[in-house]
């Protein structure tokens, strides 16, 4: 009996301890985990106070203006302008950048700036402005307005140069050999801009000569000023366009009117436009028959809409429609329509292609009898520099 019990008792002395000591490493296990626990969530809170998300980062006052992006990149530089959804921005580092403002969450100016809020006059004052709203301190009176009423901002001392922009378009064709062609094509304009108001000058000229003898040779100029009110709605006092085209037998003639335009579509990629005016238009003839007279003059009517859009970063698209309706001895209907397609090249050159078309709706005959042909289509190709 006495030996029988001893394997017993010899066993289950062993099996306590290897049970206690799995429990001890069970223990151990736990408490390991828990310390790792501990320190991953010390070492979180830690790292997460020391690196900001750009919500709760305010850049320190300094000699700089600061803008914040809605990926939570901060930039410094100085803010040239904002205007029609565009802010331009100048880095030491990254140079002139022109960022679209739904890109832009935060920004905070170190000087004074210039803005302007729909339906109220220019400000100016040290500004700030968040996700929802737009902040100026005038001398320690601080104004604020909705982000959605501001339209333009721009240092409070700035340069006249700085209201203006422009871009030219060359498009030119030479041939020598069994046929001598010489062709220029120019699309020029040139605008200023204010919170207030704009001014547009566009040029458009064409030359063609093929063995020695003239087949094109148009110029067309327009002009308007637009006067803003704070709404989507826009007064234009002046609206004028010269034009030349003796193959169209039109020795000159100039329109001017005034009238009244709605912004259908105005964001950071696409702006369109409808305008109406009313008006006087004068007419000299390159040549009549013996009984016709040789001047007319009418009044004016016209539509006319502006769309323009990006396609992608590198590629724009711009149609532009303007249709003018006269009496029958005038011409009856007139309209000149023109669609770009504007790639960009490298810096601020682009080559751009662009379909042109006018239209009279009653030519008047010349002096030998012959009638222009009411339709006139041209297709320019050209390389064109933005400034």
């Amino acid at each position: 009996m006495h030996f029988t019990k001893c394997p017993v008792v010899l066993l289950h002395s062993f099996i306590k301890p290897v049970e206690l000591s799995t429990r001890a490493m069970k223990i151990g296990s736990a408490v390991t985990i828990l310390a790792i626990m501990i320190v991953g969530l010390v070492t979180h809170v830690a790292v997460a106070s020391d690196v900001h998300d750009g919500t709760d980062f305010k850049p320190a006052s300094d000699d700089y203006d600061w803008i914040q992006l809605t990926s939570d990149e901060w930039l410094k530089g100085e803010l040239i302008s904002l205007y029609e959804n565009e802010l331009t921005f100048e880095s030491d580092n990254l140079g002139r950048l022109t960022l679209d403002w739904e890109d832009i969450r935060y920004f905070r100016s170190h000087n004074s700036h210039r803005i302007s809020i729909r339906g109220l006059s220019s400000m100016s004052g040290q500004l700030q402005i968040d996700p929802d709203s737009v902040s100026l301190d005038i001398n320690g009176d601080i104004q604020k307005f909705p982000r959605y009423r501001l339209v333009a901002v721009t240092p409070a001392a700035y340069r006249e140069l700085d209201n203006w922009r422009g871009n030219a378009v060359l498009g030119t064709n030479f041939r020598r050999g069994n046929t001598e062609t010489t062709e220029f094509n120019l699309l020029a304009s040139l605008e200023r801009r204010t919170p207030r108001s704009r001014v547009n000058l566009d040029y458009l000229g064409n030359f063609n000569e093929a063995d020695g003898e003239q087949v094109a040779n148009n110029h067309r100029l327009n002009g308007n000023w637009d006067l803003f009110s704070g709404s989507r709605f826009f007064w234009r006092p002046v609206l004028g366009q010269l034009y030349r085209d003796p193959f169209q037998n039109i020795s000159r003639q100039g329109t001017f009117e005034t009238g009244v335009g709605y912004e259908l579509i105005d964001n950071s990629k696409t702006e369109w436009q409808v305008t109406g005016g009313l008006g006087v238009n004068i007419i000299r003839y390159q040549s009549t028959e013996p009984d016709e007279p040789s001047n007319e003059t009418s009044p004016a009517l016209s539509l006319g809409t502006n769309f323009e859009t990006e396609l992608t970063p590198w590629m724009d698209f711009m149609f532009l429609m303007h249709m003018t309706f006269l009496d029958e001895d005038s011409g009856n209907y007139q309209h000149h329509m023109l669609t770009t397609l504007s790639t960009d090249l490298v810096g601020n050159f682009d080559v751009d292609v662009s379909l042109i078309w006018d239209r009279i709706g009653k030519p008047q005959q010349r002096a030998d009898g012959s009638t222009p042909e009411k339709d006139d289509y041209r297709l320019m190709i050209g390389l064109g520099y933005d400034f």
